[in-house]
């Protein structure tokens, strides 16, 4: 296999493995995993379980949630902690998540292309750039700052 095959073929694997993530969320933690990550008890998480602000992926007693619960339990625990009520903070999350949701629906969507390089920054082809159809836009990003480009 020549050199420039293995780095398409690398440059293919690293965009579906992107995407796959973004997609599927495949990956499941416990209640206790789940309280330990985000500071809310096993009791809290619970008690938002039976009131239907997350939800469980196992009908089982052990119960297993998606990996994003995490997130979710973090930002209800974060608006909680600035004075909202559970049930504020709970709308308040839900808000958020649509526009996440919608991100990675974007982000999936566009996925061309990523590279790394050596020095840390990294290149992104969001897909062709509808305004002008022959050009991609492009994303750099390094420690400092993210630019674009039409490429």
């Amino acid at each position: 296999m020549s050199e420039e095959t293995n780095q398409l073929n690398q440059v293919i694997n690293l965009r579906n493995m992107v995407r796959s993530i973004i997609k599927k969320n495949g990956i499941k933690i416990g209640i206790t995993d789940l309280a330990d990550a985000t500071g809310v008890s096993a009791t809290q998480l619970r008690y938002w379980l039976e009131k239907g602000y997350i939800r469980s992926d196992s009908d089982d007693k052990q119960k297993k949630f998606p990996y994003e619960t995490v997130f979710r339990v973090a930002i209800i625990k974060k608006f909680q902690d600035e004075g909202f009520t559970l049930a504020a903070a709970v709308k308040k999350t839900d808000r958020h998540s649509t526009i996440i949701k919608a991100f990675k629906q974007m982000l999936y969507d566009r996925l061309v292309d990523i590279k790394d390089y050596e020095n840390g920054s990294v290149l992104i082809d969001l897909g062709i750039f509808d305004p002008e159809p022959s050009k991609h836009l492009i994303a750099h990003l390094d420690d400092e700052k993210t630019t674009f480009e039409l490429k």
